[in-house]
Protein backbone atom coordinates (compact mmCIF):
# COMPACT_ATOMS: atom_id res chain seq x y z
CA UNK A 1 0.00 0.00 0.00
CA UNK A 2 2.40 2.56 0.92
CA UNK A 3 4.35 1.26 -2.70
CA UNK A 4 1.32 2.52 -4.45
CA UNK A 5 0.74 6.13 -2.85
CA UNK A 6 4.20 6.94 -2.94
CA UNK A 7 3.66 6.13 -6.44
CA UNK A 8 0.46 7.67 -7.24
CA UNK A 9 1.94 10.95 -5.81
CA UNK A 10 4.94 11.00 -7.72
CA UNK A 11 2.65 10.30 -10.81
CA UNK A 12 0.71 13.22 -9.89
CA UNK A 13 3.53 15.77 -9.44
CA UNK A 14 5.09 14.75 -13.13
CA UNK A 15 1.43 15.30 -14.36
CA UNK A 16 2.04 19.06 -12.87
CA UNK A 17 5.66 19.44 -14.51
CA UNK A 18 4.99 18.09 -17.53
CA UNK A 19 2.34 19.91 -17.97
CA UNK A 20 3.90 23.36 -17.16
CA UNK A 21 6.95 22.23 -19.45
CA UNK A 22 4.55 22.05 -22.28
CA UNK A 23 4.37 19.00 -25.08
CA UNK A 24 7.04 20.68 -27.71
CA UNK A 25 9.93 20.89 -25.10
CA UNK A 26 13.51 22.89 -26.19
CA UNK A 27 14.93 19.70 -27.96
CA UNK A 28 13.92 17.58 -30.59
CA UNK A 29 14.69 14.59 -32.03
CA UNK A 30 16.19 14.61 -35.47
CA UNK A 31 17.41 10.61 -36.39
CA UNK A 32 16.97 7.52 -33.98
CA UNK A 33 20.41 5.74 -34.92
CA UNK A 34 19.81 2.54 -32.81
CA UNK A 35 18.70 1.56 -29.38
CA UNK A 36 21.37 0.65 -26.63
CA UNK A 37 21.14 -1.06 -23.28
CA UNK A 38 22.42 -0.77 -19.60
CA UNK A 39 23.19 -3.31 -17.67
CA UNK A 40 25.08 -4.00 -14.25
CA UNK A 41 28.41 -6.11 -14.67
CA UNK A 42 30.42 -7.88 -11.88
CA UNK A 43 33.47 -10.09 -12.24
CA UNK A 44 32.78 -13.82 -12.66
CA UNK A 45 32.60 -16.12 -9.57
CA UNK A 46 32.26 -12.09 -7.41
CA UNK A 47 30.30 -12.85 -4.57
CA UNK A 48 29.13 -9.04 -4.35
CA UNK A 49 26.61 -9.76 -7.42
CA UNK A 50 24.47 -11.24 -4.53
CA UNK A 51 24.42 -8.93 -2.01
CA UNK A 52 23.61 -6.20 -5.13
CA UNK A 53 21.08 -8.44 -6.22
CA UNK A 54 19.14 -8.88 -2.90
CA UNK A 55 19.74 -4.94 -2.31
CA UNK A 56 17.57 -3.99 -5.38
CA UNK A 57 15.17 -6.65 -4.80
CA UNK A 58 14.38 -4.89 -1.25
CA UNK A 59 14.44 -1.84 -2.90
CA UNK A 60 12.12 -2.33 -5.69
CA UNK A 61 9.70 -4.16 -3.54
CA UNK A 62 9.65 -0.96 -1.19
CA UNK A 63 9.07 1.20 -4.04
CA UNK A 64 12.56 3.13 -3.48
CA UNK A 65 13.30 2.25 -7.10
CA UNK A 66 10.27 3.26 -8.74
CA UNK A 67 10.35 6.48 -6.46
CA UNK A 68 13.60 7.54 -8.15
CA UNK A 69 12.40 6.58 -12.02
CA UNK A 70 9.89 9.30 -11.69
CA UNK A 71 12.35 11.86 -10.42
CA UNK A 72 14.78 11.12 -13.36
CA UNK A 73 12.54 9.81 -16.26
CA UNK A 74 8.97 11.51 -15.00
CA UNK A 75 6.89 7.39 -14.87
CA UNK A 76 8.05 3.68 -13.53
CA UNK A 77 8.06 1.91 -17.08
CA UNK A 78 12.05 2.78 -17.83
CA UNK A 79 13.76 0.70 -15.39
CA UNK A 80 13.07 -2.71 -13.97
CA UNK A 81 14.14 -4.80 -11.44
CA UNK A 82 12.76 -8.00 -9.75
CA UNK A 83 11.55 -7.51 -6.43
CA UNK A 84 11.42 -9.37 -3.07
CA UNK A 85 10.10 -8.33 0.48
CA UNK A 86 12.84 -9.16 2.74
CA UNK A 87 15.29 -10.05 0.08
CA UNK A 88 18.48 -10.06 2.27
CA UNK A 89 17.27 -11.32 5.20
CA UNK A 90 18.88 -14.86 5.16
CA UNK A 91 22.44 -13.58 3.75
CA UNK A 92 23.53 -13.14 7.73
CA UNK A 93 25.98 -10.72 8.73
CA UNK A 94 27.18 -8.16 6.18
CA UNK A 95 30.76 -6.85 6.41
CA UNK A 96 31.21 -3.21 5.92
CA UNK A 97 33.13 -2.61 2.46
CA UNK A 98 33.68 0.18 0.26
CA UNK A 99 31.76 -0.54 -2.84
CA UNK A 100 33.96 1.17 -6.07
CA UNK A 101 31.09 1.47 -9.22
CA UNK A 102 32.82 2.21 -12.33
CA UNK A 103 30.04 4.53 -14.31
CA UNK A 104 30.10 6.30 -18.01
CA UNK A 105 29.49 9.95 -17.47
CA UNK A 106 28.21 9.76 -21.64
CA UNK A 107 24.79 8.38 -19.97
CA UNK A 108 23.17 11.38 -18.77
CA UNK A 109 20.59 11.46 -16.81
CA UNK A 110 21.82 7.99 -15.08
CA UNK A 111 24.93 9.70 -14.52
CA UNK A 112 26.86 12.65 -14.80
CA UNK A 113 29.26 15.36 -13.16
CA UNK A 114 27.84 18.24 -11.43
CA UNK A 115 30.50 20.43 -9.80
CA UNK A 116 32.62 18.19 -8.09
CA UNK A 117 29.67 16.13 -7.63
CA UNK A 118 28.35 12.64 -9.15
CA UNK A 119 24.34 12.65 -9.73
CA UNK A 120 21.83 11.02 -11.78
CA UNK A 121 19.77 7.71 -11.40
CA UNK A 122 22.29 5.02 -11.50
CA UNK A 123 24.02 7.32 -8.65
CA UNK A 124 21.66 7.80 -6.23
CA UNK A 125 20.47 4.10 -6.61
CA UNK A 126 23.71 2.71 -6.22
CA UNK A 127 23.87 5.18 -2.55
CA UNK A 128 20.34 3.30 -1.45
CA UNK A 129 22.32 -0.06 -2.26
CA UNK A 130 25.30 1.38 -0.07
CA UNK A 131 22.75 2.29 2.87
CA UNK A 132 21.01 -0.63 2.82
CA UNK A 133 23.86 -3.11 3.21
CA UNK A 134 26.09 -0.75 5.39
CA UNK A 135 28.53 0.06 2.58
CA UNK A 136 30.54 2.99 1.50
CA UNK A 137 30.05 4.07 -2.13
CA UNK A 138 33.11 4.96 -4.13
CA UNK A 139 32.53 6.39 -7.92
CA UNK A 140 35.23 5.57 -10.80
CA UNK A 141 34.95 7.18 -14.17
CA UNK A 142 34.83 4.74 -16.76
CA UNK A 143 34.16 3.71 -20.62
CA UNK A 144 31.56 1.14 -21.04
CA UNK A 145 33.94 -0.47 -23.68
CA UNK A 146 36.68 -1.03 -20.90
CA UNK A 147 34.33 -2.73 -18.52
CA UNK A 148 36.22 -5.94 -18.94
CA UNK A 149 39.31 -4.45 -18.06
CA UNK A 150 38.53 -2.10 -15.36
CA UNK A 151 36.69 -4.95 -13.73
CA UNK A 152 39.31 -7.55 -13.97
CA UNK A 153 42.33 -4.94 -12.75
CA UNK A 154 40.43 -4.63 -9.57
CA UNK A 155 39.79 -0.60 -10.60
CA UNK A 156 36.10 -1.16 -10.06
CA UNK A 157 33.87 -3.93 -7.95
CA UNK A 158 30.90 -3.38 -10.53
CA UNK A 159 30.51 -1.91 -14.06
CA UNK A 160 27.05 -0.14 -12.59
CA UNK A 161 26.26 3.45 -14.14
CA UNK A 162 24.99 3.84 -17.91
CA UNK A 163 27.15 1.42 -19.04
CA UNK A 164 26.55 -0.54 -21.67
CA UNK A 165 27.85 -4.33 -21.59
CA UNK A 166 28.13 -6.89 -24.36
CA UNK A 167 25.30 -9.40 -22.90
CA UNK A 168 27.26 -12.47 -25.25
CA UNK A 169 30.74 -11.93 -23.35
CA UNK A 170 32.05 -14.66 -21.29
CA UNK A 171 34.46 -12.11 -19.69
CA UNK A 172 32.35 -10.67 -17.09
CA UNK A 173 28.94 -12.18 -15.14
CA UNK A 174 25.87 -9.53 -15.67
CA UNK A 175 23.72 -9.08 -12.68
CA UNK A 176 20.31 -7.74 -15.05
CA UNK A 177 19.83 -5.67 -17.91
CA UNK A 178 17.85 -2.72 -16.74
CA UNK A 179 17.36 -0.26 -19.31
CA UNK A 180 16.95 0.65 -23.08
CA UNK A 181 16.90 3.83 -24.62
CA UNK A 182 17.75 4.79 -28.39
CA UNK A 183 20.98 6.65 -29.47
CA UNK A 184 19.89 9.51 -31.98
CA UNK A 185 20.64 12.88 -32.90
CA UNK A 186 19.32 15.81 -31.23
CA UNK A 187 18.81 19.45 -31.97
CA UNK A 188 17.05 23.03 -30.80
CA UNK A 189 13.21 23.21 -31.69
CA UNK A 190 13.78 26.42 -32.51
CA UNK A 191 16.36 25.17 -35.33
CA UNK A 192 15.20 23.51 -39.28
CA UNK A 193 14.59 20.24 -39.25
CA UNK A 194 17.15 17.43 -41.49
CA UNK A 195 20.85 17.16 -40.93
CA UNK A 196 22.56 17.80 -44.25
CA UNK A 197 25.78 19.92 -43.96
CA UNK A 198 25.04 20.42 -40.11
CA UNK A 199 27.71 20.23 -37.18
CA UNK A 200 27.59 17.48 -35.17
CA UNK A 201 29.03 16.99 -31.70
CA UNK A 202 29.30 13.29 -30.51
CA UNK A 203 31.77 11.36 -27.79
CA UNK A 204 34.42 9.75 -27.69
CA UNK A 205 33.71 6.15 -26.90
CA UNK A 206 34.06 3.30 -28.96
CA UNK A 207 30.16 2.87 -28.73
CA UNK A 208 29.58 6.28 -30.53
CA UNK A 209 31.84 5.99 -33.33
CA UNK A 210 30.65 2.36 -33.81
CA UNK A 211 27.31 3.46 -34.24
CA UNK A 212 28.07 5.88 -36.79
CA UNK A 213 29.90 4.03 -38.58
CA UNK A 214 26.89 1.41 -38.55
CA UNK A 215 24.89 4.80 -40.24
CA UNK A 216 27.06 5.88 -42.70
CA UNK A 217 24.64 7.26 -44.87
CA UNK A 218 23.71 9.72 -42.14
CA UNK A 219 27.24 10.81 -41.51
CA UNK A 220 27.49 11.48 -45.51
CA UNK A 221 25.25 13.83 -45.22
CA UNK A 222 26.72 16.14 -42.07
CA UNK A 223 29.14 18.81 -42.91
CA UNK A 224 31.70 18.54 -40.00
CA UNK A 225 31.70 15.35 -36.77
CA UNK A 226 33.86 16.30 -34.08
CA UNK A 227 34.54 14.11 -31.08
CA UNK A 228 34.52 16.08 -27.56
CA UNK A 229 35.43 15.10 -24.28
CA UNK A 230 32.94 14.74 -21.45
CA UNK A 231 29.04 13.96 -20.81
CA UNK A 232 25.82 14.77 -21.75
CA UNK A 233 25.38 17.78 -19.67
CA UNK A 234 28.74 19.12 -22.09
CA UNK A 235 27.01 18.35 -25.53
CA UNK A 236 23.80 20.09 -24.49
CA UNK A 237 25.84 23.48 -23.37
CA UNK A 238 27.40 23.06 -26.69
CA UNK A 239 24.20 23.13 -28.36
CA UNK A 240 22.93 25.80 -26.43
CA UNK A 241 25.94 28.04 -27.36
CA UNK A 242 25.62 27.44 -31.02
CA UNK A 243 29.02 25.52 -31.42
CA UNK A 244 27.10 23.20 -33.27
CA UNK A 245 23.41 22.33 -34.77
CA UNK A 246 23.42 18.72 -33.36
CA UNK A 247 24.35 16.33 -30.88
CA UNK A 248 24.91 13.07 -30.42
CA UNK A 249 22.93 11.68 -27.09
CA UNK A 250 20.08 9.17 -26.20
CA UNK A 251 16.25 9.91 -26.08
CA UNK A 252 16.31 9.76 -22.36
CA UNK A 253 18.78 12.68 -22.39
CA UNK A 254 16.45 14.55 -24.27
CA UNK A 255 13.23 13.50 -22.71
CA UNK A 256 15.00 14.99 -19.10
CA UNK A 257 16.39 18.34 -20.48
CA UNK A 258 12.71 18.36 -22.06
CA UNK A 259 10.59 17.93 -18.73
CA UNK A 260 13.14 19.38 -15.94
Amino acid sequence: MKKRIICLALALIMVFVLCACGSDGKYRVVKSLGGQEYSIGFRNGDSTYHYIDRALRELSYEGAVDELCYKWFGDNSTVSFPEKKDALADMGYIEPRTFIIGIDLDSFPLCYVSGVDYEGFDVELAQKVCDKLGWVLKIQPIHSEDAYIELNSGNIDCAWGGVVLDKECPDYTILVTYMSTDLVLAGKSVNGGGIRDKVLYMGTTQYSLDIMEENSSVSRKLGQITRVQGGATDYFNALDNGKCDLILTTEAAVDYYNTH
